[in-house]
């Protein structure tokens, strides 16, 4: 079956990973990350915790889409992510991207449902023309 989750990579201690968000990364991060609110997550990940938490959900998920085991934890990216500005920042930016990317994706759900509302929203305006 063809992944219709889109997936981005981070290369992090010379192993690459890949990160996605669902709700079960949403349901993933409430469950795990004190005081977690959606609405501000650009608050959490700017903290070095919090951008760990964040970021482990979202290969949590996006390895598990690739049908592999993750067996690293929160420690080991703590670890192996080199504290400069110029990373921080690149791992920011790539979990706004992941989530938003997600956010604004159509599934093939998506659109058979709306085709279904599509016609019966023409069978419902050609009646009411014809009683008019």
């Amino acid at each position: 079956m063809e992944n219709i989750i889109k997936t981005q990579s981070v290369k992090i201690g010379g192993r690459t990973f890949s990160l996605a968000f669902t709700l079960k990364t949403l349901l993933d991060m409430q469950e795990h990350i004190e005081g977690f609110d959606y609405n501000r997550i650009e608050e959490i990940v700017r903290q070095p915790r919090g951008m760990v938490d964040v970021l482990y959900s979202l290969i949590k998920t996006g390895e598990a889409l690739e049908g592999r085991e993750l067996d690293i934890d929160k420690e080991w990216l703590a670890l192996y992510i080199p504290p400069t500005v110029k990373k921080i920042l690149y791992l920011q930016i790539l979990i706004r991207d992941t989530m938003q990317d997600s956010m604004h994706m159509e599934t093939e759900e998506d659109d058979e449902r709306s085709r279904e509302v599509d016609l019966v929203l023409q069978e419902l305006q050609k009646k009411s023309g014809k009683t008019d």
